[in-house]
């Protein structure tokens, strides 16, 4: 199979995941333009894209840009197909998760407003990564599209992404947060003269309003741990899901490729559902010359013709490198769809050129 059509008709979710400078915003959003042509109301996710390909997208300089907006330009003909895009902000994402897991907005209010909330909900690690997850479970269970694509932030370790929301509940359980949250009396018993004297020395340094901010953090996060929990669970299942389809993007580029490995390890040691890889960049393979040509041309040493014949063999060489550095990825993508994406003279940014990446791809 050469193709991504079967996941682009069928999926509900979809991810595009590798290395950064592959082409991975610019994938997914063309997968989005196929899924539209396809009859799909479709909204696709992503991190920072550039921003030409932002413009494309229609999401430009809005302030609003963390919601669906539609993307201008898409021909679906008869069918009601539609593409969406937004641009993830992650601490929007996280004050609605705050929201959504909160009884009541005294709660709520509790959490968001709490200073060291405010100072890490937008940099906390991998906050961006699980955002990204979050933020398409709320798509997905809106119930208003067909087709959710997520294009999560580049990270070398791209597996952070996948284990996101298993971390989030390890988290919850860590005896430094179970301590954190415990009442006054139970965490005086609980904290022995170490962490006392931890706790001295950092008000020390850091001054006791930001121990007690961040004691209060913890509280507050407290009364929405189940609902925390509960999201968790159901996001790390909805990332199982026959529905889901990981798409896993790279480069011929040695690092892409070990990083992309290191991927498709993950997707396949934890049962993720790998539905195909797309290596983009690839240099074409020129055409050999004919034998009378090569013996020919051999014997100019200079001359018009011996520029071209020096680089016709360099992008010879090159071309078959990038080729065997593929090799171990074709074998770990098994019986998934691999789409080979040449080197292109300029970047895709417009609906024309994902137009025609779309129909490269499917």
């Amino acid at each position: 199979m050469t193709s991504l059509e079967v996941a682009v008709t069928e999926a509900k979710l979809m991810l595009t995941c590798g290395p950064g400078g592959v082409g991975k915003t610019t994938t997914a959003a063309a997968l989005g333009v196929a899924a539209a042509q396809a009859g799909r109301r479709t909204v696709v996710v992503t991190v920072d894209p550039a921003r030409r390909l932002a413009d494309a997208l229609g999401l430009g300089d809005d302030a609003e840009a963390d919601e669906p907006h539609q993307v201008p330009g898409i021909t679906t003909g008869a069918n009601d197909g539609e593409l969406w895009a937004l641009m993830l902000d992650a601490e929007q994402t996280f004050d609605r998760l705050v929201r959504d897991q909160s009884s009541n907005k005294k709660q709520a209010d509790a959490v968001l407003n709490n200073p060291v909330y405010q100072a890490i909900s937008g940099s906390l690690s991998g906050a961006q990564e699980y955002m990204a997850i979050e933020r398409l479970h709320q798509l997905h269970s809106s119930g208003e599209w067909d087709l959710v694509i997520v294009d999560p932030p580049p990270s070398r370790h791209a597996i952070d992404l996948l284990e996101a929301p298993d971390r989030l509940v390890g988290f919850l359980g860590h005896p430094v947060y179970r301590a954190l949250t415990a009442g006054q009396r139970a965490f005086a018993k609980i904290t022995d003269t170490a962490a006392s004297m931890f706790l001295w020395a950092v008000k020390r340094l850091a001054g006791p309003q930001i121990v007690e901010d961040t004691i209060g953090f913890f509280r507050s996060l407290a009364n929405i741990e189940g609902g925390l929990r509960k999201r968790a669970k159901e996001v790390s299942a909805l990332l199982r899901d026959e529905n889901t389809a990981f798409i896993v993007v790279s480069s011929p580029r040695s690092e892409a490729v070990g990083e992309a490995k290191h991927l498709l390890d993950a997707l396949h040691e934890k049962r993720f559902p790998f539905a195909g890889l797309v290596v983009n960049l690839i240099h074409p393979m020129p055409e050999p010359l004919a034998d009378e040509d090569a013996l020919l041309l051999a014997d100019l040493d200079d001359g018009p013709l011996a520029d071209h014949v020096a680089w016709h063999a360099e992008l010879t060489h090159l071309a078959v490198a990038e080729r065997a550095e593929l090799v171990e990825l074709e074998v770990l993508a098994g019986d998934a769809p691999i789409i080979e994406l040449p080197l292109l003279e300029v970047d895709i940014h417009d609906v024309p050129g994902l137009i025609d990446l779309s129909a490269r791809l499917v």
